[in-house]
């Protein structure tokens, strides 16, 4: 939860290890979606990046500027924005819209497999799954075809 796009950077932008297993890379995201919808890409898709417990050998992170799910859906720039990102990882990667999930719903995600045990059970609480819901309902819209 950030009201910046300079906080969101330095938050995931450091390349130093981690803090607790001193491994490389330190938490981080492959996108950030700002307010005004200009998507900056941090990380190059072929890096895991430490983002999401349990899903990170999987996931593909996007973050948005903002304190909570209503404010970044309600704020049609960074919404579209994150739509239009959401669609062309999709169809790019030929990910099925099911599998379009939220932090909050890392947990009961299948593919949820996380080896750390003082990780386990970790989650946020951004975009849980009613809002998770709105969101791929949004995306299901969006074709993969030109």
């Amino acid at each position: 939860a950030s009201t910046t796009f300079e906080s969101v950077f330095n938050t995931f932008a450091d390349d130093v290890p981690d803090v607790q297993f001193h491994e490389l890379p330190q938490v981080c995201t492959h996108f950030v979606i700002n307010t005004d919808g200009t998507i900056y890409q941090l990380v190059s898709l072929s890096i895991m990046c430490r983002q999401v417990v349990g899903l990170n050998y999987t996931a593909i992170g996007i973050e948005n500027v903002g304190q909570s799910d209503r404010q970044v859906m309600d704020d049609a720039a960074q919404f579209q924005a994150s739509l239009k990102l959401t669609r062309w990882l999709r169809c790019h990667f030929g990910i099925p819209v099911r599998n379009v999930i939220g932090h909050n719903e890392s947990l009961s995600n299948r593919y949820y497999r996380e080896r750390v045990p003082a990780f386990r059970g970790q989650t946020h609480d951004d975009f849980n799954r009613g809002d998770m819901n709105v969101v791929r309902a949004d995306v299901q819209k969006l074709s993969c075809r030109a």
